[in-house]
């Protein structure tokens, strides 16, 4: 039992991730159910027990997500649903009250399992305790690659991929493709992703930029849209306010198109993120990187090898694996 508290179609990283999840236990023979939940509450989670608590059954929550609420429920779920497994997707992000409603499942849950050595340390920071129940594994490409990456690129074709709201390093990006037209650039630019509806101003502030600056935009694409465009990309300016992690989907993304990806590098770049990318600074920085790339001065590829093997681990259904190993595991105990 895999749980989310979202709802289908909404835009929702955690939910995203949990669904393909479902899809890659199922297809190497799982048997796997998602819930997705309007809510956490001990209502919901005592009737899930009364449903399908088999003694076989696992309940892995997956935390946080869009409809995470203010309930202390998620933190007491060991109590009320057995073989229970937790995923904290963005535990560095809580607050400490939100932090310490996990110390139950810090010591009582079968395994909490996060997507990166970072999160996993600060967790075991506040609960020293925890250290033997605590798993990395991966997060897998958020776009399947359905369209391979075209072999005849001859246009050159920069792109963002991603939400286009504050902090997410919109600015930056919007003022390197000012600087390449500045000095005479006519390749092509778009930028792919959502726009948040929420923020009126931040979006009337890109349309304009993109209609000054000759930016294509291409909102709202569905996963298949989305890869056909990542094909037909030379070049990827991701610049991420906090720097690139092993939690950035859209550059996984990018690097399994084949594009040449810059992007922020700080402490929380895994080393081979920073060996397989680009790492710049400023929009000064990126332009000239840009321009030195487009005109082979420096390789389009950083580490070929390095980038295969962690793709591969990174495989939907090398992740499904994990998960059920681990799954097996917990039941044998």
């Amino acid at each position: 039992m895999l749980l989310v508290a979202s709802a289908r179609g909404e835009m929702c990283g955690v939910a995203d991730y949990t669904e393909r999840l479902a899809a890659a236990m199922g297809e190497i023979g799982a048997n796997v159910r998602l819930e997705m939940l309007d809510r956490w509450s001990f209502s919901t989670m005592r009737a899930l027990r009364r449903r399908y608590g088999e003694p076989q059954t696992i309940f892995h929550m997956q935390y946080p997500s869009l409809k995470l609420g203010r309930s202390v429920a998620p933190g007491l779920v060991p109590f009320i649903l057995p073989n229970s497994f937790v995923t904290l997707h963005e535990f560095g992000l809580f607050n400490v009250l939100r932090k310490l409603i996990f110390v139950f499942p810090s010591f009582l849950s079968r395994r909490v399992i996060f997507s990166n050595e970072t999160e996993k340390h600060l967790f075991q920071r506040y609960f020293p305790f925890s250290r033997r129940r605590l798993s990395v594994l991966p997060i897998g490409n958020n776009i399947p690659r359905t369209f391979e990456p075209a072999a005849d690129r001859t246009m050159e074709r920069l792109v963002n991929f991603g939400q286009i709201s504050p902090n997410k390093g919109i600015e930056f990006f919007l003022e390197t493709v000012a600087r390449l037209r500045a000095s005479g650039s006519s390749m092509q630019v778009e930028m792919i992703g959502a726009m948040v509806e929420a923020e009126a101003d931040f979006a009337a502030m890109v349309k304009n930029a993109a209609a000054l600056q000759g930016i294509r935009l291409r909102l709202s694409l569905s996963p298949a849209d989305v890869s056909a465009a990542l094909s037909q990309a030379t070049l990827a300016l991701l610049p991420f306010t906090d720097g690139v992690s092993n939690k950035r989907g859209s550059a996984l993304a990018c690097l399994d198109h084949g594009l040449s990806v810059l992007t922020t590098h700080s402490q929380k770049t895994p080393p081979w993120l920073a060996d397989v990318t680009h790492g710049v600074a400023s929009p000064q920085e990126a332009a000239v990187l840009i321009e030195k790339i487009v005109a082979g001065d420096i390789a389009r590829s950083r580490s070929p090898e390095i980038l295969a093997a962690e793709l591969g681990a990174r495989d939907w259904r090398q992740i499904a694996r994990e998960h059920l190993a681990l799954y097996q595991a917990a039941l044998r105990r």
